[in-house]
């Protein structure tokens, strides 16, 4: 049931409502004794929450926020050039290319993952302020999933810290930064839906002596966000 239900949000994608997910329809899909699926789930209600949760654990890369070619840049940067990364400057630089290159990407391959586009349909759910099945067990899933991906991206914030020689400026820490990452992404993410080409166009801009690149307009906001959070320690 759980199988055929994430293939059909795969296809169909996750209605506001839910009103693709009927239980009946998916028994008659799934050919699995109608007594068994309601002995586990006694209405929609239920199915629903099992449904969110199958549909994180079928896309694994969600809990990690970056899919597998983004990972190997982010590696690729981290690696680095070891003289230009023995210098206050050299990390900088190396930073900042490592955030033009994986945002950019990352953008748009998370936006195409199930798990992503499910999230996003099931909060716009939950902020409608209409009546959503099961809507107090998918509000507690979703909090404990984002709690999951923000103690994960708090520790790779950590690890880019270290490799970068940065550290989390006073009164904030990796969680911090995750959160805030975590809000700009989503709402960039809103407006790309609506105007792709305003959020997607390349910005040629210098944010540093290596001069002008081609930046994603989230590049350029995690920028931001991650020189207003943290500080270079001087070596």
């Amino acid at each position: 049931m759980l199988a055929v239900a994430v293939d059909r949000v795969r296809e169909e994608g996750l209605l506001l409502d839910y009103a693709n997910i009927e239980l009946e329809d998916l028994i008659r899909t799934a050919g699995v004794p109608r007594s068994t699926v309601f002995r586990i789930w006694p209405d929609r209600v239920a199915f629903v929450a099992d449904l969110v949760r199958a549909l994180f654990e079928a896309d694994p890369g969600f809990d990690t926020g970056f899919d597998g070619e983004t990972l190997q840049h982010l590696e690729q940067a981290v690696a680095g050039d070891p003289q230009a990364m023995s210098t206050v400057e050299g990390r900088q630089i190396a930073l900042r290319e490592a955030l033009r290159i994986t945002v950019s990407h990352n953008m748009t391959a998370v936006e195409h993952t199930v798990a992503f586009r499910a999230y996003r349909a099931m909060s716009a759910a939950l902020s409608s302020g209409d009546a959503v099945p099961g809507g107090e067990e998918v509000r507690a899933l979703l909090s404990e999933i984002e709690d999951r991906y923000l103690t994960h991206m708090a520790e790779t914030y950590r690890g880019l810290n270290a490799a970068f020689g940065l550290r989390m400026r006073d009164g904030v820490d990796e969680r911090d930064l995750a959160v805030a990452i975590m809000a700009m992404v989503d709402g960039m993410s809103d407006h790309r839906r609506i105007n792709p080409a305003m959020v997607d166009a390349p910005r040629v801009t210098a944010l540093g002596p290596e001069g002008p690149r081609d930046w994603h307009l989230a590049g350029i906001a995690v920028y931001g966000i991650y020189t207003a959070y943290t500080e270079a320690i001087e070596a």
